[in-house]
């Protein structure tokens, strides 16, 4: 208690000393606390933005790819998935698994008119499941048209494409399109002819996020792609009873197998049976999960399950976006704790040039009898009697500073915006970690930048204060 009231007095017999220390003392505290809560709070909107708009918690493909998914995979799509069906079923079993939606990449040319004259335009698209990916990614905002009918009206095919591509059909080709207009697709199939499907404009959009890619991207309902690139087979109730007898004997013993060649009706194929149906064109499935902790635990299910698929992780899916976000995060981090270093070394030094000007006073302390244990003790206190009231207060102030935000958010340069969180304002979310860490950081630093200074003035001998009397 006697250590404590000293340090006070001490500190209250310089004002003007205690004031700069604690000023630059709150600076760093106010530094730590909101480059903390920004890393923070950009970290998880990083991440929801690119499930909720972009790739959900994860991507599965097939294990035949040599390639990852991208948001960029339009020149070299993946593998078709088979038995989308058998998997999607397999994984809305899955209890951590909330929604499932196939879709594919692509790339076309639109055929449009202009002045009489076929104008061909260049067409990079999502092939989608229109309901499903509607459910779970809600980035596209209608302009004009609708989202293939899919909110209040009748279910339509077509393709959709963005404000901005329709801008540079404009710019570049002299073309604008509208909905409702009539155009035809035109695709290279793998045999290396080329397909023609009529369609129509159902309507021009606008993304909320990830507004980098998601102009450049285009929509097509699955129903039209796999017409257009030839996605068709045989319906399996459709095939003839007697093939069907057979395909079964071929998974039997073979006993089985030899006792069809005393069925007389084993071998005559009525075709006139045979119904075709669209196959899937689907080359990656997203899944969104309940709890985004469960990542791990669906992938390894999914791989023991031994669907044929790879899985990639949302921060893998998303290309360099989740990189870049975590990079800019790692930059603000290593820029907020360069300058609490600077403001640590500064006031260490003034720490120092303190004890050096109070030589005869710790001389005299110690020429009456205190030992350097008290010194250091003194010390200490003045220390942190003067840093932690100055830090609890930039706190209160960082804390304001979060809350004046609101709901409207941190305005962020566009570009930074774009690929930290895919557009718009920051949510700044409160969370006790920060104010924690912080506090602890001023109370550590207090103590290491007081280390030396009191080494020196433990150094001070009752004969050195004499002398400078």
């Amino acid at each position: 208690m006697v250590t404590l009231k000293i340090a006070l007095r001490s500190l209250l017999r310089r004002k003007s000393r205690a004031l700069t220390i604690g000023v630059l003392v709150a600076f760093g505290t106010l530094l730590l606390v909101f480059g903390q809560t920004f890393t923070r709070s950009a970290g998880i909107a990083s991440r929801e933005s690119i499930i909720d708009n972009f790739t959900g918690d994860l991507i599965l493909y097939s294990e035949r790819s040599k390639e990852k998914p991208s948001p960029f995979a339009f020149n070299t799509p993946l593998p078709v998935i088979p038995e989308v069906e058998t998997i999607r079923a397999f994984l809305q079993e899955l209890p951590q698994v909330e929604a499932v939606v196939p879709f594919a990449q692509n790339y076309a040319l639109l055929q449009a008119q202009k002045d009489g004259q076929a104008v061909e335009l260049p067409f990079i698209f999502y092939a989608i499941e229109p309901a499903g990916y509607r459910d779970i990614f809600r980035n596209v905002e209608m302009r004009q048209g609708d989202f293939f009918g899919v909110e209040g009206g009748a279910p339509r095919q077509g393709i959709l494409i963005s404000e901005y591509q329709n801008q540079q059909y404009q710019k570049n080709y002299g073309v604008t399109l509208a909905a409702g207009q009539q155009v035809t697709v035109l695709s290279l199939t793998e045999g290396g002819s080329v397909n023609a499907l009529r369609s129509e404009l159902v309507g021009l959009f606008e993304p909320r996020y990830f507004k980098n890619v998601f102009n450049y991207i285009n929509f097509v309902d699955m129903e039209s792609y796999a017409s257009l690139y030839n996605f068709t087979g045989v319906a399996a109730d459709s095939l003839p009873e007697s093939l069907t007898r057979g395909l079964e004997a071929s998974a039997g013993d073979e006993e089985a197998i030899f006792d069809l060649a005393e069925d007389e009706d084993f071998g005559r194929l009525d075709l006139s049976s045979l119904r075709s149906e669209t196959l899937s064109g689907y080359t990656m499935i997203a899944v969104r999960l309940a709890d985004h902790g469960a990542v791990d635990e669906v992938i390894a299910r999914v791989t023991a399950a031994g669907l044929g698929l790879k899985a990639a992780r949302w921060d893998e899916a998303s290309g360099f976006f989740a990189r870049i976000s975590s990079g800019l995060q790692a930059f603000i981090i290593l820029a907020t704790g360069l300058i609490f270093l600077i403001v640590a070394f500064i006031f260490m030094n003034t720490l120092i040039i303190n004890i050096v000007e109070r030589t005869s006073e710790i001389g005299t302390m110690r020429a009456l009898g205190g030992e350097k244990r008290f010194i250091r003790g003194l010390f200490l206190a003045e220390t942190l009697l003067l840093n932690i009231p100055f830090s609890l207060a930039a706190m209160l102030l960082s804390l304001l500073a979060v809350l004046a935000t609101g709901a409207g958010g941190l305005p962020l340069p566009e570009t930074i915006s774009q690929y930290l969180i895919g557009g718009g304002p920051l949510a700044l979310r409160l969370a006790a970690a920060p104010f924690l860490e912080a506090l602890g950081i001023v109370i550590a630093v207090s103590i290491v930048a007081t280390l030396y200074p009191i080494r020196v003035a433990t150094g001070i001998s009752p004969l050195a204060a004499m002398g400078e009397r």
